[in-house]
């Protein structure tokens, strides 16, 4: 991912530590470099670790117990704020567990939680159990719920109990993750999060950004998910919410926007003369019938220099490596198709800006830290192998991952994580999701239809 976005035939990558020290051809000066360790890679492609922008880890457990689209609530029985709301510590853990064995078969060693995991420290801890990078925040800052109502499966009574919105409690919890920056060689950072959508105040944006300027780190928060939230807000505020933040001064290079999925032809002008991040999460996008009422016009920001990032948002319908392919899909019927180079970039140097890491992350090149991914050589997908970023997105995005690299360290080899027993974390996933539907009064799985949204 070097500015010429050449592709080495035959390359090699030397790692000191937790950084790369070397990049470059086999038969040049670099390969005289000596280590204890070696990996024969045997022709197979190695890229930068893809960065996951926006993932709200804690619901991986609940693959399979939604149908349709949560956010408008449920037919009967619990909604998904009320499954949020029943996560205990050792829950979010054994669903970042999940996640973060599922992350790295796919080839992605770093994720985004945006503030919406009640215990940061269990998420921390079970990420690094498993030894992959993740940012987190605080949960759940905001002080004005009342558009929730709009989207009333994101928001139930046990929620708002548990993270109540109150201008009081979000200040001062505000930039409580930071601390983790301290550790500038570790694998655990923060940056500030607030739930967005127009839940937050003007006095609480301009302080989560006042606080990221302070700091050098991202403000991180959702806009544009829903047509009807949007509507809701242009309606209050008489304009968009996007150009109310803008007038706000809260937009701006170190701010990261989720979603934007309805964007309009005024709010174009100031992504562009503003320079946030967006992070894009195709299935989110595409599951709520947007492509027929508002194609995305992210794939042509993207291509006009826009730093666009990729996110799957919740893995409660889908896998964690399909949002490239659907990118590439969908952006095709956008009228912009994206080229497989493009959306590579989304999966590094954009991930890594959106994240607030673009100076450690997104590039194999010394001195960036050493997160790396071998992709199985003798995998049928992958072949004929003549154009690695084209194998990798469209055909190869599944879990082809053989060995990966977070910090230096080895933490999957074989397709296998080296840290945790893979069995295990599945059966600790799967207790968890019984719990939890137990304590919401819900009958085991396979004797209860699943929940079905409204």
């Amino acid at each position: 991912m070097a500015e010429t976005r050449e592709i080495l035939l035959g390359g090699f990558v030397a790692v000191s530590g937790h950084l790369v020290a070397d990049v470059g051809l086999e038969g040049d000066a670099g390969t005289g470099w000596t280590a204890p360790c070696e990996i024969d890679a045997q022709g197979a492609i190695v890229h930068p670790g893809f960065i996951e922008a926006h993932l709200h880890v804690n619901a991986q457990t609940c693959r399979g117990y939604f149908r349709g689209d949560a956010s408008r609530g449920a037919t009967g029985g619990p909604n998904y704020a009320d499954w949020k709301a029943a996560l205990d510590p050792e829950d979010e853990a054994a669903a970042t567990r999940l996640a973060a064995v599922e992350l790295l078969r796919h080839g992605f060693t770093c994720f985004v939680e945006p503030g919406s995991a009640f215990e940061p420290d269990a998420v921390v801890e079970a990420a690094g159990a498993v030894g992959i990078r993740c940012s987190v925040a605080d949960p759940y800052l905001w002080d004005d719920t009342a558009i929730m109502q709009v989207i009333g499966g994101l928001a139930s009574d046990a929620l708002f109990a548990r993270v109540p919105p109150t201008r009081e409690r979000c200040l001062s919890a505000l930039g409580g993750q930071l601390f983790r920056n301290r550790d500038e060689d570790g694998i655990a950072h923060g940056h500030v999060a607030l739930y967005g959508e127009g839940t937050a105040s003007d006095e609480l944006m301009r302080a989560a950004k006042a606080l990221a300027d302070r700091e050098g780190v991202i403000l991180n928060t959702h806009l544009g998910f829903d047509a009807g939230v949007v509507t809701a807000m242009e309606r209050a505020l008489g304009q968009s919410r996007f150009a109310h933040l803008a007038g706000l001064g809260v937009v701006g290079p170190n701010t990261t926007f989720v979603h934007m999925n309805i964007l309009r032809d005024d709010e174009v002008g100031i992504v562009q003369e503003t320079g946030p991040s967006i992070v894009w999460c195709p299935q989110a996008y595409v599951s709520r019938g947007l492509p027929l009422i508002a194609p995305t016009r992210l794939p042509a920001l993207k291509r006009a220099g826009v730093a666009v990032a990729l996110g799957t948002d919740s893995a409660r319908q889908s896998s964690l490596g399909d949002a490239m392919f659907l990118a590439v899909q969908l952006s095709a019927e956008a009228g912009a198709g994206l080229a497989a180079e493009d959306v590579i970039e989304m999966l590094t140097l954009h991930g890594a800006r959106a994240a607030g890491l673009d100076h450690m992350l997104g590039r194999l090149a010394p001195g960036f830290r050493a997160d790396l991914v071998i992709r199985g050589r003798g995998v049928i997908e992958l072949g004929p192998c003549i154009d690695p970023a084209h194998q990798l997105v469209t055909v190869g995005h599944g879990p082809t991952a053989d060995t990966v690299l977070v910090n230096g360290r080895i933490v999957m080899r074989g397709g296998r994580p080296t840290k945790v027993d893979e069995m295990s974390v599945i059966d600790a996933a799967q207790r968890s999701a019984r719990s939890v539907a137990g304590r919401l009064g819900l009958p085991p799985p396979g004797r209860w239809p699943r929940i079905t949204a409204s």
